[in-house]
Parts: structure tokens; C-alpha cells; sequence
């Protein structure tokens, strides 16, 4: 299970232990969450995968959406002595595990001679070819930014108000006003308007230090976008700033997966 020789390997990433061969072992339902959040915006990833856990950092092919996952070793069953790159279709392997869920074991074994992972769960075993980290885009750096506004609130809340902007519109509108407290998420049509107040009381460790608005592109959040496998339950901290991108952090994995979000915001109105 151990990894022979391990060495320091520097690549675009950064430096990253190569290892002869090394297993990892993690619940189903961890694994499904990271794969479910990447596919939201790409088909192809790089995972990084060891005894630092596990990460990834992926820009969609517009540069508009980002996400950054880290999952913590303690959610691992298993990890072994070294880190291993592998770039991996997310389809094909959100098909591979669609055969495991909840606490079933998915044990993930390294085969750098052949670029490849094994795949074991249940009943089955897959080889899977991997594709070379150089031959995918360049894992994105989320910049800091110091937010106009930010506030915790009900992942299904937000989702919600998000969905009905899009009732009138292809884009959607964060608007908070220092003076009254709440952000309103507005979606405005040719001829129509709608708005969905996210009041104070609904609103945890929130702070709206400016009075901030900024747009976003809809299909980018909305039905196959980066808000798709959030329900109600899970706290949700959003941030922006006036035309700036919006941050989005979310906990799972029992708060040992940790998921940012970054969308550009959407230049004009129409």
C-alpha cells in the first residue's frame, strides 16, 4: 500500500511526490461529491491524491468559472506515504463509480508505468487510462479578494432565489444596500422583473460593509452549473464585491471536503 522511493517531481502545479505505485481507499459518497461539483464546469480534471488527502483546481474552458475541492486526509480510509498527479475524464469516472454509493469503500491504485488507476468497489474492477497532466489546463489560482459583502445562508435559500431570477432572465443580480441589511438576488427580462429578498434573519456572520451590486451569467450557476449539487442543510458563504467576481464556499464530507467557487460577473445587462 506504501509508495517505494518517493521523489520530489516539480510540475505545473508545483512540486508533487511520483511514487511507484500507491493505494488510496475513500467512501463513495465523498468521491461522487468531487467528481459531481468538477463536472459542473469541465470534463477533465487533475487530481491530486495521497497522504495530503485530496485536490483539485479546474477553470472552465471561458475562464469565467473556477473551483477549488480539498478533501482532508482524515476523510480517506486509507492514504499512502506519497502524492500522485493524474489527469482523468470525469464522465468516465463518474460512470465507473456510479456502482457505489454512501460508505461503500472505492479503493484508487496508482500505476505510473502505465499512466493509469485502478478502480475497485464492490463487485467491480476497472483499469483506467489517465491523461497526462501536461495536456490539460493549467489549474487556476483563486485570487483573494477583499468582499464587499459577505454572508452564510442556506445553500436551498440561495439556490432557490437564484432559480427564480431565472423565471425572468439569462442572468441574475446581487444587490445588497448597507442601510437595510439583506441581499436581494433580481433577474431582469425585457419586460420583466423579479426579485427574491435573502432578509437578515436568514442571513448568519453576515456583513455588508459597501453597498455592492454585480451580475452573473445564469448558466453558469443554474441546472448543469456550479449551484447544481447544493440542496438545503448546507451553509453556504458567499461573497463579492461592485463588478467583481463572486466567491462561493461550501463543507462536506462531515466539514472534512472543503469546495470554493468562483464565478466572473457578466459585463452589460442584455
Amino acid at each position: 500500500m506504501a509508495a517505494a522511493d518517493a521523489e520530489a517531481d516539480a510540475d505545473a502545479g508545483g512540486a508533487t511526490e511520483s511514487v511507484d505505485r500507491m493505494t488510496v481507499t475513500v467512501r463513495a459518497e465523498v468521491l461522487q461529491d468531487v467528481v459531481d461539483q468538477l463536472l459542473t464546469i469541465v470534463d477533465e480534471a487533475i487530481f491530486r491524491i495521497g497522504y495530503e488527502g485530496l485536490s483539485v483546481a479546474a477553470v472552465d474552458p471561458a475562464n469565467v468559472g473556477m473551483v477549488m475541492l480539498e478533501v482532508e486526509p482524515a476523510a480517506f480510509e486509507s492514504v499512502g506515504d506519497g502524492m500522485f498527479p493524474i489527469g482523468l475524464n470525469l464522465e468516465r469516472l463518474d460512470d465507473y463509480i456510479g456502482g457505489a454509493s454512501g460508505a461503500d469503500p472505492v479503493t484508487l491504485s496508482y500505476r505510473p508505468e502505465r499512466r493509469s488507476i485502478e478502480i475497485e468497489h464492490t463487485n467491480v474492477e476497472v483499469e483506467m487510462a489517465g491523461i497526462d497532466p501536461d495536456a490539460i489546463r493549467d489549474e487556476p489560482d483563486i485570487p483573494a479578494i477583499d468582499p464587499s459583502v459577505e454572508f452564510e445562508t442556506d445553500a436551498g435559500l440561495f439556490v432557490d432565489a437564484v432559480e427564480n431570477a431565472d423565471l425572468a432572465s439569462d442572468h441574475v443580480r446581487f444587490k445588497a444596500v448597507v442601510d437595510d441589511g439583506e441581499v436581494v438576488v433580481i433577474g431582469e427580462g425585457d419586460t420583466d422583473e423579479i426579485k427574491t429578498e435573502i432578509s437578515s434573519e436568514d442571513i448568519s456572520d453576515g456583513a455588508i460593509k459597501r453597498d455592492a451590486e454585480s451580475l452573473f451569467s445564469l448558466n453558469y450557476l443554474i441546472s448543469g452549473g456550479m449551484l447544481k449539487p447544493l440542496g438545503s442543510g448546507t451553509d453556504l458563504r458567499v461573497e463579492y464585491s461592485e463588478d467583481h467576481p463572486v466567491k462561493m464556499h461550501y463543507d462536506f464530507a462531515d466539514g472534512l471536503g472543503h469546495v470554493t467557487m468562483m464565478l466572473a460577473p457578466r459585463v452589460g445587462t442584455n
